[in-house]
């Protein structure tokens, strides 16, 4: 039975990790939040308690972090040693998270020898994540590439994209439309507001034309994801592209997700966009 450990258990990797025992793999997972952890209930899976252990248990290591904690968590730190420093030799590690791809050249410089590194970000949400219908746009070498494919394809659907660093470079691309939807949503029901129209009534409109699966995602009930992981994902994108390109379609819905998020005591949720939590200020109150 293939080994694989799986590490950051958030919100997508709780979903992902469901699949794998049930094709067959042999499963150990980590986090450093041992809440987390403690939340796993499948009896085949392994929950390690280092990343020591877990990053030793497999030979392919999968995983799914925020953006600001892959550095740390691959590479290390002055603190505590990264996923490197414990790869066996003909491991291949496989990344998901939304990057810079410089973050990705950072880690392959890292790897010890004969290890392998993969770039394999993820397009959809948790429904997605649930449902092993993501879309993962898998980079770097092909042969390794090809012997953890039957893993990916656990998941759902995968696209190779050739040189390590494109797979980081089509998500930070394909971010540019989807936080432009997102904070479009929030953008119409600022206009709504300001027309005094209701938004039961703009969101039902909006379900009836091509936006269809844009609003029904923002109205998932079911998607935990909070909506300050969007600004984070937008950041990434605009920190990453700054000596490149301007993207002012970019920066504005930064700042108009970032300014929701602002607007919401406690942790904005990924729904919130759709009701007044996340409305300006003077229309708030109209609840």
């Amino acid at each position: 039975m293939t080994k694989v450990t799986f590490i950051g258990i958030g919100d997508m990797g709780s979903e992902m990790i469901t699949h794998l025992p049930d094709a067959g793999y042999d499963v150990t997972v980590w986090d450093r939040d041992p809440k987390k952890l403690a939340k796993i209930d499948q009896p085949d899976i392994h929950v390690a308690t280092s990343l020591s252990e877990a990053v030793k248990a497999s030979k392919v290591v999968i995983t799914a972090v925020m953006s600001d904690d892959v550095l740390a968590l691959h590479v290390g730190d002055d603190h505590q040693p990264g996923i490197v420093n414990f790869l066996q030799p003909g491991s291949t590690l496989i990344v998901t998270s939304t990057l810079d791809p410089e973050k990705i050249f950072a880690v392959n410089r890292a790897l010890p020898k004969d290890t392998h590194l993969l770039d394999v970000p993820i397009i959809g949400g948790v429904r997605y994540a649930r449902e092993a219908s993501l879309v993962l746009i898998g980079s770097g070498d092909k042969a390794t590439f090809d012997n953890v494919l039957p893993i990916l394809k656990v998941f759902g659907t995968v696209k190779y994209l050739c040189a390590l660093g494109n797979g980081a470079k089509l998500k930070l691309i394909t971010n540019v439309g989807i936080m432009a939807a997102e904070a479009g949503i929030r953008e119409t029901l600022d206009l709504a507001d300001a027309y005094d129209i209701d938004y039961d009534t703009v969101l039902e409109l909006m379900r009836m034309g091509p936006l269809k699966a844009v609003v029904n995602r923002a109205l998932d009930t079911t998607n935990p994801r909070p909506l300050k992981g969007s600004v984070a994902d937008e950041e990434e994108l605009l920190t990453a592209t700054k000596d490149l390109i301007k993207l002012p379609l970019a920066k504005g819905s930064r700042d108009r997700l970032r300014d929701a998020v602002d607007a919401v005591e406690g942790e904005a949720r990924f729904i919130d966009i759709t009701n007044k939590n996340t409305a300006l200020a003077k229309y708030k109150s109209a609840k």
